[in-house]
């Protein structure tokens, strides 16, 4: 392996210039500069950034564990994330939970390992109430964001979408073109803030226009994805025909989709079908997905510079960043016709 004093001795300069010029720092002049980088590059040299980080404290990476890459959504969320961390010289290690709490406390632990500089986490979709991988990030001076949700009780920054604003805005337009009956999926446990935020919000729209919130028609998810969506639908309007089926997002919405077209119903004529997120299959499906846009660009370079700004060690209370929603209405949804 080529070491630093191999350069030095073949542009016969002091091993303390090399380092100058491989740190990018000022002091040496410009000829010798291009003489060091010209023989590092002949001879295949590389810094060991690692150890360098390692011995400034500093690696210059981030972690971030999220929990489903196959949903686009989470996987706009990991690019954006990387290309914003890329601008700020920071490369992105990351890990998928698959909404696995335990997989989750040994990513973040592994995080700690590796030394990273700050953490960003996309929580599961279960409660969480082991708190000792946040001790060890504080106790190893590691900050962290969390971003899309958070858990309750937990005192950490996060970055969001206002879903229960996201939610009202979409129950209400319902509710103005008549639907009453409205099946709203949910994920499997109605207490964590994705699905209590958008709860709340469906139930303040029918709180506003004076009616009743029919809570069988709120439906626990399994897991909430295509599968989930399309069976539980099956499942409820075999059952009851409702009005509308919104989802808490668009992957569960397009099964739901799905399965009233196997029912025989027609969208929207018979049923309205709306989700949340508007991923890119909402908009270039057969029928268009009535749903509620997430600025997932804000999410995510607000996330990173929220980050950045806990690393140089900037005092930041634990709060809640909350991001507009945008109602986005497609041909999923029409008029109640009796």
């Amino acid at each position: 392996m080529v070491k630093l004093k191999d350069v030095a001795h073949y542009v016969d300069v002091s091993e303390a210039t090399v380092s100058l010029v491989m740190n990018n720092k000022t002091g040496v002049n410009k000829k010798t500069r291009e003489r060091v980088l010209h023989a590092a590059k002949e001879l295949g040299y590389y810094p060991n950034n690692i150890a360098r980080g390692l011995a400034m404290k500093k690696t210059n990476t981030i972690g971030l564990v999220i929990t489903d890459i196959e949903n686009p959504f989470f996987g706009s969320i990991t690019r954006l994330i990387d290309e914003n961390a890329l601008a700020e010289g920071y490369n992105l290690i990351l890990s998928v939970s698959n909404d696995d709490l335990s997989l989750e406390d040994k990513i973040v632990y592994d995080f700690i390992g590796k030394r990273v500089d700050g953490v960003i986490i996309v929580p599961t979709l279960t409660p969480r109430s082991d708190l000792s991988y946040f001790e060890q990030l504080r106790v190893h001076d590691i900050p962290y964001v969390f971003a899309t949700t958070y858990y309750p009780g937990i005192q950490g920054s996060c970055v969001m979408t206002d879903l229960e604003d996201g939610s009202f805005q979409l129950t209400k337009y319902l509710i103005e073109l008549g639907h009453r009956k409205i099946l709203f999926l949910v994920s499997s446990n109605s207490d964590i803030a994705v699905s209590k935020l958008r709860i709340d919000g469906f139930r303040r729209a029918f709180k506003e226009a004076g009616s009743e919130v029919n809570k069988n028609l709120i439906k626990n998810c399994t897991h909430p994805d295509f599968n989930c969506g399309y069976e539980t639908t099956i499942k409820m309007v075999r059952r009851r025909k409702p009005d509308a089926i919104m989802a808490i997002n668009d992957i569960m919405a397009l099964g739901a989709k799905k399965a009233v077209k196997e029912l025989g119903y027609r969208i929207p004529e018979d049923i309205s079908v709306a989700g949340y997120d508007d991923v890119i299959f909402s908009s270039i499906s057969e029928i268009p997905l009535t749903t509620v846009k997430q600025d997932i660009a804000k999410i995510c370079r607000d996330t990173v510079e929220l980050l950045m700004k806990k690393i140089r060690g900037d005092k930041i209370q634990g709060t809640t960043h909350k991001i507009k929603a945008e109602l986005v209405i497609r041909k999923s949804t029409g008029i109640h016709r009796k």
